[in-house]
């Protein structure tokens, strides 16, 4: 129980009051503090007695909450007690320090109340939420007691998701995609998956009759296709090369890109730069557990982007890489032309503001609005190979050896880093098209 500032000022008025009375002798002014020291004796008293049974429930909408917008906490309050509560607020304590305070009516018996608050995301990770304060008031307002009527929670605000073009095999396959199969709903495959009811355009073939005559309808066989595409997402954790913001997009970046790899169709395939683990995402769940780990990453001292590129050159054979990262050094740049070597196109998104002239292939991911737009010019520039595969002569020929000439007549260019319109070889071209057209076709990384 705590006196209000009316109660204190009540208080005070009655004590001067009383003292004033007594000197002067005026019964009048004995029987005003009289009143008042009753007043705030009845105040005392009820704050003191008075007993909540309240259950509260709190939601957070959307489920999944990510940086940058705005969530909505709806609280919900029981009135389990077998009177009617009194008026009272609801105070929820932010992690921040700011707090919500929200009036809440008096709740009748067995009913209850609904209320709901705001809460901006600024910064992806973990939010605290409470405890949630019930403050009740007596009657005149002359005091107050605070009742603990929920727990802290934690919300998990993730990164900020970017709608980027959807990657599908758009430098070719690689060899070693189809040797994990993702179990998702296709038209055409090899394998049996389950069974599902007959959509209009389905051959007949395809009907099981023995199933369709158990469920009373068309039940057609539901075979699996393995996703030939690969998309491999490398982040980037030195502490070195990002400020604050650089590596809360570096993040977003990262998970827009795994999305965009996902709804193109393709397996996927997600590493950072400390260490060697890599993580597989074959279906939506194994997603959205990287999103939550995504939500929680930060940066690292120990960590080499050069290293992880020359690590991924060596065991990869073709697809897509994706590397983000931030200040890009010029030891770090030659990493990048040596494992272009190894994948049918390479997209390298900076999300730090360079402290030089960047080469003409980094992608400059500096402001969120902007990264859509650059990522679809960078993709559009690498022109898919003839055959959708990577020639292993170009992957496993020697660093100083050119390219056969059946080689670049055969698949159409060599692997490129996305954006670079410039011959970088021998500065022929294919199909009669000039070097800035086609893209490089031959020579050294």
């Amino acid at each position: 129980m705590t006196p209000t500032k009316a109660g204190t000022a009540l208080f005070v008025i009655a004590l001067v009051t009383a003292l004033a009375g007594r000197i002067l002798g005026l019964l009048e002014l004995l029987i005003l503090a009289t009143i008042a020291f009753l007043a705030l004796a009845f105040a005392v008293f009820y704050t003191a007695t008075t007993r909540l049974d309240i259950g509260v429930s709190r939601i957070a909408t959307p489920a999944r909450l990510r940086a940058g917008t705005t969530a909505r906490i709806d609280l919900i309050l029981r009135n389990r007690g077998r009177r009617r509560t009194p008026v009272m607020s609801a105070h929820d304590q932010l992690q921040d320090g700011r707090g919500a305070t929200v009036h809440v009516a008096p709740i009748g018996w067995q009913s209850e109340a609904r209320l709901a608050y705001r809460l901006p995301a600024h910064r992806r990770g973990r939010f605290r939420v409470g405890p949630l304060v019930l403050r009740l008031w007596a009657p005149l307002g002359l005091t107050r007691t605070n009742v603990r009527a929920a727990r802290r929670t934690d919300l998990m605000i993730h990164p900020k998701l970017i709608e980027l073009r959807p990657l599908s095999a758009i430098a070719g396959f690689d060899p070693t995609a189809d040797q994990q199969p993702i179990r998702a709903i296709a038209n055409a495959g090899d394998e049996f998956f389950a069974l599902r009811p007959y959509i209009v355009g389905d051959e007949l073939k395809k009907v099981n009759w023995r199933a369709s005559a158990h469920f009373d309808d068309l039940i057609v066989r539901q075979d699996e296709r393995p996703r030939t595409g690969r998309v491999t997402v490398l982040l980037d954790r030195r502490s070195d090369v990002y400020d604050g913001p650089g590596f809360e997009r570096a993040v977003s970046a990262a998970l827009s890109a795994l999305y965009a790899g996902f709804r193109g169709g393709d397996s996927l395939r997600f590493l950072t730069t400390t260490g060697p683990a890599v993580t597989d995402i074959r279906t939506r769940s194994e997603l959205e557990a990287v999103d939550e780990q995504l939500a929680l990453i930060e940066v690292s001292r120990q960590a080499s982007l050069a290293r992880s590129l020359e690590q991924l050159g060596r065991v990869s054979g073709g697809g897509t890489l994706v590397v983000v990262t931030g200040v890009v050094s010029p030891a770090v740049e030659k990493a990048f032309l040596r494992v272009q070597r190894s994948f049918g196109l390479v997209v390298a998104v900076s999300c730090q503001r360079p402290r030089h002239r960047p080469a003409d292939w980094l992608l400059i991911h500096d402001v969120d609005e902007t990264l859509a737009e650059k990522w679809t010019e960078a993709i559009s520039r690498r022109r898919p190979t003839t055959r959708g595969v990577v020639d292993p002569a170009i992957i496993n020929r020697h660093p100083g050896q050119s390219a056969p000439e059946s080689v670049t007549q055969t698949v159409g260019q060599r692997p490129a880093v996305a954006g670079d319109g410039s011959a970088t070889g021998n500065g022929s071209g294919t199909n009669g098209e000039t070097p800035s057209q086609a893209g490089p076709a031959g020579g050294t990384a």
